[in-house]
Parts: C-alpha cells; sequence; structure tokens
C-alpha cells in the first residue's frame, strides 16, 4: 500500500513539475519569440481593377498587442514596362496605386518598400488564369427537398493541375433596395477578408488526418438566382507559401506534420509575400453549377 502511495505521488509532483515547466517555456516564447520581424507585407497587383492595394504594418511581439501601420514609406512596383507609384490611404498602413498598362504575363512584377533608412524588395510572376469555363468548379451541388440548390463549397481542394484562389459569393437579390451596389462586395483593400476564399492546390493532402479538420461552407440558391466566381491565379512561390501558412493554421494538430518555416518573398528582416495575379469572374444561375 506504501509503495502505491508513493507511486501516485511521484506521478503527480512529476505533472506538476512538467506543467510548471510548459508554462514558463510558453511565457519565454512569447518574451522571445524565435524570429522578430520589423515589416509585414500584404497584398499586390491584379488584373481585376486597376486600382492596387498593399498594406504595411510592423508586426505584434506580444499576444495582446495588435500590429502597427507602416506609415509614410516609399511603395513602388515596376511591371516590367513602368513604374507604378503608391500613396498611403486615410487608412494608416493601406497604400493604394493605379495601373493603367495592360497585364505582362509571365514576366516578373518588383515591388520596391522604403521605409525609414531600410530598402526591402519582393517579385512575383503574374501567371494567366486559365478561364474558369474550361476548369472544374471545386464545388458541388445539391438538390434540396424545398427545391434549393445546395452548394458545397470546399476551402481546400487538392490535385489540381493549376493552384488557384477562388471567390465565391451570392449576387443580390432583385428588386435590389435604393443605392444598393449590383455587384456583390468584393473589397480587395479589406485585408482582413478571408470566409470567403477557398482554395485549391497543385501539392497533395499534407496528412492523411486532414478530411478531419476539413472547412468547407454551404450556400442555399433558389435554381434562378446568381452567384459570382471569382478565380485567381497563384505563381508557383505563392501557392507554396500558402500551402506552409495552412501547415500552420488550418492543418496544424495533434497529429499533423512538422511544423515548417515559412518564407515569403520580401527580402530583409521582413514577413509576408507581394503577389501578382490574375483574375477572370464568371456569373452562373445556381441551376447551372
Amino acid at each position: 500500500m506504501k509503495k502505491f502511495i508513493l507511486i501516485c505521488f511521484v506521478s503527480i509532483l512529476t505533472m506538476y513539475l512538467s506543467g510548471c515547466s510548459k508554462s514558463e517555456l510558453d511565457d519565454d516564447l512569447f518574451e522571445n519569440p524565435a524570429s522578430q520581424y520589423e515589416l509585414a507585407v500584404e497584398g499586390g497587383i491584379n488584373t481585376y481593377s486597376s486600382v492596387q492595394y498593399i498594406r504595411l504594418s510592423q508586426p505584434a511581439s506580444h499576444p495582446d498587442s495588435v500590429p502597427t501601420p507602416v506609415r509614410k514609406a516609399s511603395v513602388i512596383v515596376n511591371d516590367g514596362r513602368a513604374d507604378i507609384v503608391f500613396r498611403e490611404t486615410s487608412n494608416h498602413g493601406v497604400y493604394i496605386g493605379i495601373s493603367t498598362g495592360d497585364p505582362n504575363y509571365n514576366n516578373a512584377y518588383k515591388l520596391t518598400i522604403k521605409s525609414g533608412s531600410k530598402t526591402y524588395t519582393a517579385v512575383d510572376t503574374l501567371r494567366q488564369v486559365v478561364n474558369i469555363v474550361d476548369d472544374f468548379l471545386p464545388l458541388s451541388t445539391h438538390l434540396t427537398t424545398d427545391g434549393k440548390v445546395e452548394l458545397r463549397i470546399p476551402k481546400h481542394t487538392f490535385g489540381y493541375l493549376n493552384p488557384n484562389k477562388w471567390f465565391m459569393v451570392p449576387a443580390p437579390t432583385l428588386p435590389l433596395p435604393p443605392n444598393t451596389p449590383i455587384l456583390p462586395l468584393w473589397n480587395l483593400a479589406n485585408f482582413d477578408e478571408n470566409k470567403n476564399y477557398s482554395y485549391t492546390h497543385f501539392l497533395g493532402s499534407p496528412n492523411s488526418l486532414y478530411p478531419l479538420s476539413n472547412l468547407n461552407r454551404s450556400l442555399q440558391f433558389d435554381p434562378e438566382q446568381f452567384i459570382y466566381i471569382y478565380k485567381i491565379s497563384l505563381s508557383e512561390k505563392y501557392a507554396q507559401y500558402l500551402y506552409s501558412v495552412f501547415m500552420e493554421t488550418d492543418w496544424n494538430g495533434l497529429f499533423s506534420g512538422v511544423p515548417v518555416n515559412i518564407q515569403g518573398n520580401i527580402s530583409g528582416n521582413a514577413q509576408g509575400y507581394f503577389s501578382a495575379v490574375d483574375v477572370d469572374r464568371r456569373r452562373y444561375a445556381a441551376k447551372e453549377l
């Protein structure tokens, strides 16, 4: 009996000490992260609109803090033919530029940022998107008992020939209220919008347990109701970057793969990815899908 009590005491003491060590380790990681970046870059060039947006921020160094906008920076993108000069908007840290030239497909777009005494650069290649009508739509449909068309849209689909990002949103229902925009609100300046994005990957599923954490959304439509579908091209490097990000977010779990060291395409002590993307948009009635 005494031996049993002794074993229980040692086990409890070991668990207690392990818990203390983990807590101290977590606190140390918060205070002294493995990598500390001085700049984060989001956004880039798109062919859907002449208006382009890039957001610059200084990453937060503590879980209780938030990123700080980087102001008064010089932001220029060269499309291989001319410079696109960006200006800071009233939304601090968000810079806007106007692209007036034709897309320079399969060529490099170069970003140059000057902030304070430091200069950062990044390059991405503009890959032409395959038209939506010539590709498979990453969704499935089902006719409900009440005559609705239900769309099931997985966030991640694997094994595609080309990597792409998709944005699918219902068109406004007619008649429209006064002053309601006809097109859905796809605001490229809203960098926090991600719930309507889905991705097709040319790489395979990261692990066999992925289906247990599969993310998807369902939408129901009348058969005649319309949905807008945007297909966004990704360069191979951008696709690999996003895949690495999802390894740390959507696919992170007890039996996930080894954590990766996410590397963007920004030079210097900076993180993020400057992208150049081509966009195709189509409108479908739900019954056509």
